[in-house]
């Protein structure tokens, strides 16, 4: 098995043809479609269903291209952290990190460390914490932030912020005028809510269980200015973690009588190989944190 054949193979299952792997890899279809079946026959099964408009993949091929991009992945970090190994002069941090904690907790650190590591690019991949745990088991991620809940066997973590989850609402709502949230008050209004992925749905399962009342979700979305003015505007409310509400957002917040709380922890792969740049990101934003 060669790395060859492995970029042969990914390009084919991302782009759906052997004629737009060709011109990605800028190689003729003849040598793409001679390398894939010589790593089907060392592989002693078909990783492709060949058709006249495309290609689509087995059972096999599904599982092998997790595989394949992380063998990849992993080739391109280890060279670039060969590369970088005299001053971290080149290199990529990617993690995962969900929108709230993305755009209140996080910037801080990112600045501080592209300041003192001004040559590693930094790319935040935003998503729910079920996502991200999802994409750090599938290699797809190095680095992410989940909820405490969601952490397995599989993965390491160190811990980052605990953080409480509020009522958020207009000034003028009729729950505004209390101190203290009940879940059934809370449930009794029109809500918007972060998609399936992002961790107040498990609040949600977790209230509406124990009142045995059907949520009522006007709106989701993942878009955190647009929920922001749906609660502003006054035509839901919506669970936020407390952090995520600034003086300006013209929106009040109110606690849960049972106070809810989350604990979020910074992730990665158990036994798994993590770049040099994310090792590095991951050192430094862990030595502020607990120096905070």
């Amino acid at each position: 098995m060669e790395f060859r054949q492995l970029k042969h193979f990914v390009a084919v299952a991302e782009t759906g043809t052997i004629s737009a792997a060709s011109r990605r890899l800028n190689l003729a279809q003849p040598a793409i479609s001679s390398s894939i079946k010589k790593l089907e026959m060392e592989l002693n099964m078909p990783l492709l269903h060949r058709r006249e408009r495309g290609v689509s993949l087995t059972d096999a091929g599904i599982q092998f291209l997790q595989h394949a991009r992380q063998i990849l992945q992993q080739a391109s970090d280890a060279r670039l952290s060969m590369l970088a190994l005299e001053g971290l002069e080149r290199g990529e941090v990617k993690i995962g990190v969900p929108s709230m904690i993305g755009s209140y907790f996080l910037p801080p650190l990112l600045m501080a460390f592209k300041h003192q590591y001004a040559n590693l690019s930094l790319n935040i991949i935003d998503d729910g914490t079920r996502n991200i745990r999802q994409m750090l088991l599938d290699g797809e991620l190095e680095l992410g932030v989940i909820a405490d809940t969601y952490l397995r066997p599989e993965l390491d973590s160190a811990p980052l912020i605990q953080e409480e989850m509020v009522v958020c609402m207009a000034p003028d709502h009729p729950l505004a005028e209390k101190e203290l949230i009940e879940y059934e008050d809370f449930l009794s209004h029109d809500l918007v809510l972060f998609q399936k992925s992002y961790y107040h749905h498990s609040l949600i399962e977790k209230i509406s269980r124990e009142m045995q009342i059907i949520p009522k979700v006007a709106f989701s979305s993942n878009l955190l200015p647009l929920i922001k003015s749906v609660i502003r505007q006054g035509y839901a409310i919506s669970p936020m973690w407390k952090v995520a509400i600034q003086d300006d957002d013209q929106i009040i917040s109110r606690p849960f009588k049972q106070p809810f709380y989350i604990d979020l922890s910074l992730a990665w792969r158990r036994d798994s190989y993590l770049s040099r740049a994310n090792q590095v990101f991951r050192d430094f934003v862990l030595e502020n944190v607990a120096a905070g």
